[in-house]
């Protein structure tokens, strides 16, 4: 059974490794990575787990969610090829290697006082700078993660709609402050359309007017857009091929600006569901 979700969408979810991409990201981090992490990169390269819990007494509440791991990346933002702006952003030192992190909190290969390519698996609090070892190395960090019991499901924006109109929805997106309204409305009419094109126009529209503003907290409304686009995709078979905005969308979200995608999440999910599209188109 594999710790991998398996989902084509997983914005974690990197191409398949390879020889080459393996060499390639060794020679940028300068290190040797451990032989259980690329056996688990060679089933899937990085994604979204469904083991998740893991228990150490170093944690307030005894354990710690860890719902992703980077895979081997081939340029600079991608899976554990992290970027300059989000380390000098968080003060990532480049004596490790970052496996999982949520700007505060880090899991990562501890290659401070290591040469070899089996280095201990470290906690790393960037608040309090503390960095403590949770694992002797990848094998026992892998080990320890377990179901979440009773875990809470993530919110379906497409269920117990409440009802928008089309004027209030186009005021949100043109003021851009209630972002609610701005994705919870978007989503409705996305499932709702039989015709997608003032959908479409009206969140190109939005995307444009936030990428102006350069506000990195507009990232996650972004990111809810395209999380709307594959759950219109996954519940309608739309093909946005046919839309004249679609080329354009995705023009601007493949080349996103670091200053509000400091891990590329937009660009690599934009990309993903490009890719999808482009196969569709040719089916």
């Amino acid at each position: 059974m594999s710790i991998f979700t398996g989902e084509y969408f997983d914005n974690y979810r990197l191409e398949d490794l390879s020889s080459e991409i393996i060499e390639l990201a060794e020679g940028k981090l300068k290190v040797k990575l451990p032989t259980a992490y690329i056996e688990l990169m060679n089933e899937q390269n990085g994604g979204e787990l469904t083991l998740k819990k893991f228990v150490h007494n170093i944690f307030e509440d005894g354990f710690i969610e860890i719902d992703y791991l980077y895979g081997i990346g081939q340029k600079s933002g991608e899976g554990i090829l992290i970027d300059s702006y989000t380390r000098k952003e968080w003060g990532l030192s480049n004596k490790f290697i970052y496996l999982h992190g949520d700007s505060h909190n880090w899991i990562a290969l501890d290659y401070r006082r290591y040469t070899g390519d089996n280095p201990p698996v470290v906690y790393i609090d960037t608040d309090t700078k503390q960095k403590l070892k949770i694992a002797e190395d990848f094998t026992e960090f892998i080990s320890k993660l377990s179901e979440l019991e009773g875990e809470i499901q993530s919110y379906d924006m497409s269920s117990e709609y409440e009802e928008f109109s089309r004027e209030e929805i186009e005021k949100a997106l043109l003021g851009g402050w209630h972002k609610y309204h701005m994705t919870a409305g978007l989503h409705y009419f996305g499932l709702l359309d039989e015709d997608l094109n003032w959908f479409l126009t009206q969140m190109l529209g939005s995307i444009k007017r936030l990428m102006e503003k350069q506000f990195f907290e507009d990232h996650s409304t972004i990111d809810n857009y395209l999380n709307i686009i594959i759950d219109i995709i996954r519940k309608k078979k739309v093909d946005f091929n046919q839309y004249a905005q679609t080329e354009e969308l995705f023009e601007i979200l493949t080349n996103f600006p670091k200053t509000m995608d400091y891990n590329s999440m937009i660009r690599n999910k934009s990309i993903k569901i490009k890719n999808y599209l482009t196969i569709e188109q040719n089916r």
